[in-house]
């Protein structure tokens, strides 16, 4: 059973949803550059072979990814542990990942030096970009963050909430007595009634 620090991070199932959500935008990435290599560089295969091996290369080293730093999430008790294991070994998982499928569905070094190069540029492109090698907040930081987030939220749309409950409260009142107006007039009207019936 984790503890209470584990129980706070992400578990190895949403950790892989993670990656594999920004694997998809570094797939779309690379099959836009791609796209684009294949102006310039004739290519041994077809693109669509290209395509196919980017997207599959994408999801297997993003789901590797994901359980190789899985031990150092664990262990640091961070959901970004940092540090250059953190950063280099999914990086390089992904590179050796993306050649070797790359290979096995085109048979072509040249393309497989090509996808494993797009994959590679982008997975260096987040690690610059996030810093991955810096350590991230821990699950108390996180919620302090978020504590501190939510009362200045609620300071800063404090009049703006007291308004909306007092419009809500006013029209709510006004229904309140148009109906016990209508109720008391349909009253009045059958009391009418039979006075004339009587």
């Amino acid at each position: 059973m984790p503890g209470p620090e584990q129980a706070r991070l992400p578990s190895l199932a949403w950790a892989i949803t993670g990656q594999l959500t920004t694997g998809a935008i570094k797939c779309l990435i690379a099959l836009v550059l791609a796209w684009i290599c294949s102006w310039w560089i004739t290519l041994d295969t077809d693109f669509g072979r290209i395509a196919l091996c980017l997207v599959i290369s994408s999801i297997v080293s993003e789901i590797v990814g994901a359980i190789i730093a899985r031990p150092m999430v664990l262990k640091e008790g961070r959901s970004n542990p940092g540090g250059v294991p953190f950063a280099v070994l999914p990086f390089t998982a992904g590179l050796v990942i993306s050649f070797v499928a790359s290979y096995a569905l085109t048979g072509s070094m040249h393309d497989s030096l090509l996808a494993a190069s797009l994959i590679a540029v982008c997975n260096a492109a987040e690690i610059f970009w996030l810093k991955l090698w810096e350590k991230g907040p821990t699950p108390e930081e996180e919620q302090a963050r978020f504590s501190e987030f939510k009362a200045m939220t609620k300071e800063h749309f404090a009049d703006d909430v007291a308004q909306i409950k007092s419009r809500a409260r006013d029209k709510t009142r006004e229904k309140y007595y148009r109906k016990k107006a209508r109720q008391e007039a349909k009253s009045n009207q059958r009391n009418y009634q039979s006075d004339e019936n009587s």
